[in-house]
């Protein structure tokens, strides 16, 4: 395979996806649109749930191991987030 490549895409559960992260088993996307970030199956594209970002508009995100991170555009605040 070449890189850069696509192997697999699917549609953004949001219109407006502004942070992207792994776990280990599954993505996480942060949706600014929506002010919502998805937790999401990566083979399918299926959202397993979502919740409300802590800020009014969620501008990145990663993972710790234990938890997510999130940096808001709005409130200029970085939340840390339990994801369990």
């Amino acid at each position: 395979m070449t890189a850069g490549t696509v192997i697999r895409s699917f549609s953004s559960p949001g219109a407006y996806p502004f942070g992207l992260t792994w776990d280990g088993l599954t993505l996480w996307n942060a949706d600014s649109g929506t002010d919502l970030i998805y937790q999401i199956d990566p083979e399918t594209g299926t959202v397993i749930r979502s919740f409300s970002s802590p800020g009014g508009v969620p501008f990145g995100l990663t993972w710790d191991g234990r938890t997510l991170w999130n940096a808001d555009y709005v409130t200029d605040l970085i939340y840390q987030i339990e994801s369990t």
